[in-house]
């Protein structure tokens, strides 16, 4: 097998770059500066956009202390209470109307004897 050195290598032009023609060494003129121009002026306003949300990362996460990830745990923990109260107020609900439906039973059925009672007695 052949070993291939950099300098006797048939790529060698590959490896290292440099400018084709001498076009390529001139300064852009025309629409290309206007193109370049555009695309510094771009680039520019990314990185200050870029500089901006990392300040207000660090601004955020540093005064607040990440007090927005904490109050939807902080809500959802007051929503929970509020539903377990919420069941224990149904359930007692539901006792108490059993306990009235019991005494409605009863009631009735002491009319029904009432009702009765008149009937011999009117009779």
């Amino acid at each position: 097998m052949m070993s291939q050195s950099s300098g006797s290598d048939a790529n060698s032009i590959s490896r290292s770059w440099s400018p084709i023609c001498k076009c390529d060494e001139e300064k852009p003129f025309g629409w290309q500066k206007v193109s370049l121009l555009e695309a510094r002026d771009e680039i520019r306003h990314l990185k200050e956009s870029v500089k901006a949300m990392k300040e207000h990362m660090v601004s955020v996460s540093g005064s607040a202390n990440y007090d927005h990830l904490k109050k939807p745990k902080e809500e959802k923990k007051k929503l929970e209470e509020e539903m377990k109260k919420m069941e224990e107020d149904k359930k007692k609900l539901e006792e108490e109307k059993k306990q009235l439906e019991e005494e409605k039973k009863k009631l009735e059925i002491e009319v029904m004897g009432c009702n009765e009672r008149e009937k011999c007695l009117g009779s």
